[in-house]
């Protein structure tokens, strides 16, 4: 997980305080096709409200 200044990607959230980019790869264990899914998350909480481990529960 890689934590983003929400000024640097220009999010148009309005109440947008934090944003984390995860980047997931995986392999296919039948065909062995490889693939990559990029997902950002996007919260209104400051870094004091939470912390990265805390983003992380789902």
């Amino acid at each position: 997980m890689q934590v983003l200044t929400v000024t640097d990607l220009g999010v148009d959230f309005p109440h947008a305080a934090q944003v984390a980019k995860v980047v997931r790869h995986r392999t296919d264990t039948r065909s062995g096709k490889q693939s990559r899914e990029t997902v950002y998350v996007i919260t209104d909480l400051t870094s004091r409200q939470t912390s990265p481990k805390a983003s992380q529960r789902s």
